[in-house]
């Protein structure tokens, strides 16, 4: 009796170490990141095809980025589970390590790396890129074999455009609209400038007008408006748009004394008035065409038909 009571003591000692065994093995393992778990349950969906568990990449892992010259290049890396494993980026063209973690091995100090903190991914950014960094750059992770994706960066470079002629007319007291867009921008530029005769446009209220610019992105597309209201005749001159990734453009602006000739005015009923010039001018040649008969001794009939020949062709001159 006493012996069957010291192997139930053993058993129940032995099956209850067992259970705080894999209890401290359940409470140790590590938690994923939020953003891990917030991929996983997009990418996987459901119990039946669980997420690998060991270091590996997100499925919506990107292969390609498009950066502008002027904005830095963010490629980054979706790799989950690392644990101790490491993080590398290689650019392919010259299998140039650049990146170890949060570590640079280039003497390029336009490049680094480091962990996004609300997303979990390894970006490399790439400051100040131009075309000659376009490429494939790898991401890999330091396990055996190696497990790495490549991605492909793709550097443009925006171009600038003054949209209408290359001369622009208007009236003084109408509103000046100039737009500038800026073409294969992916990020919107930093700032796009407008320029008066090379110095800086003062945007606001002043002196009674006001000049504004209104800016959009788009896509790829980055679209400014200036608008100079009831512009003036010292609102004349070239005006350029300056974005911060792309070259200058400039349009030339006119503004003119708006001086109608009276004779092209209408009246409320439509019919145009008679320019006080032309009706001093016609009595003028009526005047010299009776003179001029009178002397002749023409007819009065004949003076008539000279004189009418006279004045229609003073008239055509005038007009």
């Amino acid at each position: 009796m006493l012996s069957s009571k010291i192997l139930q003591t053993v058993f129940l000692i032995l099956f209850s170490a067992d259970m705080l065994v894999v209890d401290s093995k359940i409470r140790g393992k590590p938690n994923r990141n939020k953003v891990d778990s917030m991929d996983n349950a997009g990418i996987w969906g459901n119990d039946d095809a669980l997420p690998p568990r060991g270091p590996h990449f997100a499925k919506n892992t990107p292969t390609s980025v498009l950066a502008a010259v002027g904005a830095p290049a963010l490629l980054p890396c979706k790799a989950r589970n690392l644990g101790a494993k490491s993080v590398s980026w290689i650019r392919h063209k010259d299998l140039h390590v650049l990146t170890v973690g949060s570590f640079t091995f280039t003497n390029d100090d336009r490049f680094s790396a480091h962990r996004d903190p609300s997303s979990g991914d390894w970006v490399l950014v790439l400051r100040h890129p131009q075309p000659t960094d376009s490429g494939f750059y790898e991401c890999s992770i330091s396990t055996k074999p190696v497990t790495a994706v490549s991605v492909k960066l793709e550097v443009v470079v925006p171009q600038a455009e003054l949209l209408g002629a290359d001369s622009v007319y208007l009236d003084k007291g109408s509103t000046l609209n100039l737009t500038c867009v800026v073409h294969f921008s992916p990020t919107p530029p930093e700032f796009i400038l407008w320029y008066h005769r090379d110095k800086l446009v003062n945007y606001g209220k002043k002196g009674g007008r006001e000049i504004q610019v209104d800016t959009e992105h788009r896509g790829e597309l980055t679209r400014s408006s200036l608008l100079v209201h009831k512009a003036r005749l010292q609102d004349s001159g070239r005006y350029s748009c300056k974005p911060a990734n792309a070259k200058i453009v400039s349009v030339m602006v006119h503004v003119l004394e708006s001086e109608t000739p009276e004779a092209m005015k209408t009246t409320s009923n439509g019919s145009p008035k008679a320019h006080p010039n032309m009706i001093s001018s016609v009595m003028s040649a009526a005047a010299f065409c009776l003179l001029a008969s009178s002397k002749k001794g023409l007819s009065f009939l004949k003076g008539i038909s000279w004189c009418l020949c006279y004045l229609f062709l003073s008239f055509i001159t005038y007009r």
